[in-house]
Parts: C-alpha cells; structure tokens; sequence
C-alpha cells in the first residue's frame, strides 16, 4: 500500500526513516536521532511520556524551502577523564544519562512546507553493546604503531555483552571508520579537515583488510570500530596508526 493510501482521509503521511539511538565511546555517552522526509518546515520529537525534547521551526528561505533530512547529537556526557570506559566510575555516568532518556517509543511529528502533516516513531532502548576491543594494530608504547600501508589488517574481538552488564546482544553490523589525521586537507570539506573512509562489515566478521589505495605512506591515522546492535545503539573503540615511508 502507498503511503498516501496508508494515510487515509487525515492529510498525515509517515516519515520515509525515523531513529533515535545512543552512542557510548570510551569516554562518553550521547544521544542521536534522525528523520528523513519532507520537505519538512517544522519538527517536534517527544518522548515516552508525550513530552517534547525537541521542536525545530524553520524560517524565511529555509522555511519555504523545508528540510529533507536531518541528524543530531546531543552534547555528550564525559566519563571522568581518570576512569575511563571500563570503570565503575563511568558506569555511574551511564546510568544517569539513561535515566534521562528513558527506553520506550518516541513520537515524531513534522509539516511539510505545503501544510502537510507527517508522523513517525522509533524505539529507544537501553542494550548498549560493550566495547570493542581492538586487537590490530596497536602499540605498547605511547608512539602510534607503524604499519604496512600494503599490508593492513584492522582486527577486534567479537562484541557479545552489553555495556553494563553480561546480558546478550545482537551485532548486525561492525564499522570500520579512517581519519587521515596528518596530514590534513588544506580546504575543509563537509565532514571537516580529515580525509574520511567508512566501511560496514557483516557481525560476524571481526577484521577488515583496509584497501591500499585509500592509505598514503608517511601519514598518521586515527581509526574507530563500532558495534551497532540490532537496536541502533553504538558503541565506538578508537586507535591510531602511522604508515611507513
């Protein structure tokens, strides 16, 4: 059934994508949500108790020319930088940030700049997947390890408890994300100075070979491995490398 037949007689069609999801790296925790549809001109996300934690008014030229997509992240929630993730200490921050953010339905509702209105909803829940922990490469000293820019493997332990706890979780996908840390672009792109590559792997495989064509030599990388549970919520490992000359 299309989605103006689903609609019915109500002027209200639902939102091509809704999600709200929580991110939790080493040391902190956020929330992130995003909606796709439009031309959206006004937004509003309210939470399990109807209460709106986000309204969105577009205005002037962007508001007659509405919004397709739109992603956000709150200002995260830092672990004490002495107790970072795996500690008691962080897990306390955790704890009071899911408090906040209750687990349940959320309710988005939009109205495109020709006065139609749109509705969606997603499920926030409270599995935080743990830590991956990355086993290659890394480095025993405070240096970034040197690597073989035609010869590397990036490799991590497969997640199979939640952040807080051994309850189950279900890995849908690991991503492997490169930051070209130095040297960096001399104009900044969208996603900023960084050249950046991304790619998403099945949950059952643990290591990506990282294609040579994509690493110059005598750079330094930042990299990040996440675990993204069947639920949408993430959780982020970082590390580093140096390629030879």
């Amino acid at each position: 059934m299309s989605p103006q037949l689903a609609a019915g007689n109500n002027n209200e069609l639902p939102f091509k994508a809704t999600s709200i999801i929580i991110e939790t790296t080493d040391n902190d925790i956020e929330l992130q949500a995003f909606v796709d549809g439009g031309p959206v001109k006004k937004l509003q996300i309210s939470d399990v108790r109807e209460r709106a934690i986000f309204t969105l008014n577009t205005q002037r030229k962007l508001g007659r020319q509405g919004l397709s997509e739109l992603t956000f992240a709150s200002e995260p929630d830092h672990f004490p930088e002495e107790a970072l993730a795996p500690s008691e200490e962080a897990n306390e921050v955790v704890r009071a940030f899911l408090a906040k953010f209750p687990a349940g339905m959320y309710e988005f509702e939009g109205k495109t700049i020709e006065g139609t209105e749109l509705e969606g909803e997603a499920t926030l829940t409270h599995v935080l997947p743990a830590l991956p922990e990355i086993t290659n490469p890394i480095s025993f000293t405070d240096e970034p390890p040197m690597v073989d820019p035609n010869n590397l493997i990036i490799e991590w332990n497969p997640v199979t408890a939640q952040f807080l706890n051994n309850g189950p979780v279900e890995i849908i996908e690991y991503q492997v994300i490169l930051d070209q840390v130095e040297p960096l672009r001399t104009t900044s792109w969208i996603d900023g100075l960084a050249r950046r590559g991304l790619i998403n792997v099945p949950g059952n495989v643990t290591s990506l070979t990282v294609p040579p064509e994509y690493l110059l030599r005598g750079t330094l990388y930042d990299f990040e491995v996440l675990a993204i549970e069947a639920s949408g919520n993430v959780t982020i490992s970082v590390g580093e490398f140096m390629t030879m000359e």
